[in-house]
């Protein structure tokens, strides 16, 4: 079964390295950090850590809406096949949950490559220009930038697990897009209003943890941004769970979750399925 597992994770992985969006997603990237750069002032005003920390401040709200959009587009096409074809691929005698968690796989390596590879470009032109002090915080945001790429990559299977029609897929996908990117926090924020006092409270800092975005953003900003970028709510919210400590494992968990329970889903789901 692992034969079969990394023989589909690297002809997906063939595959997504081939699309012309995919090096373009790239190159976008790299000119992005680049920029960013220069515009936070780190490749020419700023030096080493501080450096660092202002180009990932430029880079977060970028990577939070660009990463999830491209890592649902690429999941549901790459597991959608093309019309007439799954019947075939799933009546070989492999698994219905190896081709799945196999083509995840790829697609992960995929991704991930292309944001390690773009993100990279700007912490080297960060790093020759004001030193490298401040690359490990920096080296964590491209870490935190992949697992939101792998998070957003297992919702789309179970998107397309739960589907046999690549148009119905991807417009649940842009949905889920919309709905976590930009209509989530708003929800949150009203939701507190309503309820307003220390419920209201209790409501927005717990409302982060259904969000991976706002995982992300958080555990990003904490480690990677400026000090104290998260002002009196992000003490509060550190307070609200307990501690420095039981917030990193709170969000760690989290982030686990997130990234194997729409995996888990989808294998569920293709594994019902009448193809």
């Amino acid at each position: 079964m692992t034969g079969h597992l990394m023989t589909i994770a690297r002809l997906e992985w063939t595959a997504a390295v081939r699309l012309k969006w995919m090096r373009l997603l790239t190159i976008a990237f790299a000119l992005l950090a680049v920029a960013a750069a220069y515009s936070a002032g780190a490749a020419n005003e700023l030096s080493g850590a501080d450096g660092f920390a202002r180009t990932t401040m430029a880079l977060v709200p970028v990577v939070l809406v660009l990463v999830p959009l491209a890592a649902l587009v690429l999941g549901v096409s790459g597991q959608s096949a093309e019309p007439g074809s799954e019947p075939f691929l799933f009546s070989q005698p492999i698994r219905r949950s190896t081709i799945l968690g196999g083509r995840w796989l790829g697609e992960c390596a995929a991704l991930t490559g292309a944001l390690a590879a773009g993100l990279g470009a700007g912490g080297a032109v960060v790093s020759f220009a004001s030193g490298a002090d401040g690359l490990l915080p920096f080296a964590f945001f491209v870490a935190m930038a992949a697992l939101l790429a792998v998070v957003f990559l297992s919702i789309a299977a179970a998107i397309a697990a739960a589907t046999d029609r690549r148009v119905v897929a991807l417009g649940a996908a842009v949905f889920a897009w919309f709905f976590f990117v930009l209509l989530y926090d708003g929800a949150a924020l009203s939701a507190a209003g309503w309820l307003a006092g220390p419920r209201g409270g209790r409501v927005l800092f717990g409302s982060i943890f259904g969000n991976p975005v706002d995982l992300i953003r958080v555990a990003a900003l904490s480690v990677a941004g400026t000090p104290n970028v998260l002002g009196a709510a992000g003490e509060a919210w550190l307070r609200f769970l307990g501690g420095t400590t039981t917030a990193a494992l709170a969000v760690a968990g989290a982030l686990a979750a997130w990234s194997v329970a729409p995996l888990l889903i989808g294998v569920r789901l293709i594994r019902s399925r009448d193809l």
